[in-house]
């Protein structure tokens, strides 16, 4: 529907204000925004898994060219802290949610290789808590595997908005992993 301005004049005078503030903040408040980060970093030299069953942090630097946050939210500058390697949700509010694809390329060494990667949310505070992106990928032969997950996320509590989450992966042997990144899309809630 497109917007429409209700005449300030005649039978419709006395509540023409309401009607036009009312549309006015509707077709005014952004809802969604969309954040790209690509890492550079990994491309040439990957993170290694080196002990097995043992989570690794996934860092993404940002510096890929098709990182992207030009369609970013005004009110939230970024999702994704580089310099702790964590998303960072301290600007939503809650009842928010964050949509996000994680892309990566592992590269494992041995037949029947599995792979497990989770969310860390308040990644080592009191109130931890993981949300599986991926559970036991498993690769029958050694070689690179491109994994793309989507998931979501929703800021239900400030444990989750005031603490950083972190992406860790796991395997069941020694190998490698390269991030491509994260697509994340922002949606507030409008109330």
């Amino acid at each position: 529907m497109a917007r429409q301005t209700i005449p300030q004049s005649g039978l419709w005078s006395a509540i023409t204000n309401l009607f036009n503030a009312n549309f006015t903040e509707l077709y005014t408040k952004q809802a969604s925004g969309i954040y790209d980060y690509q890492d550079l970093a990994t491309a040439t030299t990957p993170i290694s898994l080196t002990t097995p069953d043992t989570w690794y942090t996934l860092t993404n630097d940002g510096l890929g060219p098709n990182t992207n946050t030009t369609h970013a939210l005004s009110s939230v500058a970024d999702v994704w802290d580089s310099s702790i390697d964590s998303f960072d949700f301290s600007g939503l509010d809650l009842g928010d949610s964050v949509d996000i694809r994680m892309s990566i390329d592992v590269i494992s060494g041995t037949n029947n290789q599995d792979f497990d990667v989770s969310l860390f949310v308040n990644d080592g505070g009191g109130g931890q808590y993981t949300l599986p992106f991926i559970s036991q990928q498993s690769f029958k032969t050694p070689g690179t595997k491109s994994l793309i997950r989507f998931n979501s996320i929703y800021i239900g509590d400030d444990n989750t908005r005031n603490n950083p989450a972190r992406f860790k992966i796991k395997s069941s042997a020694a190998g490698s992993v390269i991030v491509i990144g994260w697509y994340c899309r922002v949606i507030k809630r409008i109330p």
